[in-house]
Formats: C-alpha cells, sequence, structure tokens
C-alpha cells in the first residue's frame, strides 16, 4: 500500500479490471500498478531535470550548435 495523503476513488468495476490487469502484469499492489501507469504517462518526479542540468544541456546544445 502506497503511504501517501492523496486517494483515488475508483468504480469497483473498474478497480476489478485494474486489479487483474495488475496481476497479469506481475504486480502485487494495484497501487504500485496505478503509480507505475501514471508515471508513463505524466513522468515521474524523478525525470525531472535540475536547473543546473538544464542549463548544462542548454549549454551543450548551443556548443553544438542545435541552439543560438
Amino acid at each position: 500500500m502506497c503511504d501517501s495523503p492523496y486517494a483515488v476513488t475508483f468504480p469497483e468495476a473498474l478497480y476489478k479490471q485494474i486489479e487483474a490487469k495488475a496481476k497479469k502484469e506481475g504486480f502485487k499492489e494495484v497501487d504500485a500498478f496505478v503509480i507505475k501507469k501514471m508515471e508513463e504517462i505524466v513522468g515521474s518526479p524523478e525525470s525531472e531535470l535540475s536547473s543546473d542540468d538544464e542549463e548544462k544541456v542548454k549549454e551543450r546544445l548551443k556548443a553544438l550548435g542545435y541552439m543560438d
């Protein structure tokens, strides 16, 4: 179970479908499956660049001639 103060409620029939799909894909918990799928849609917080890293990427792209 996820230790989050946030909750999402699903209609029972939909939850059962999600649960079956999660089990089919090897997930033991519905929460983990839903989190994984949502990260695929919106991206994970870990995938965002820090401002320093973003600046380094921009500098590199400029050096390669991709940005002015």
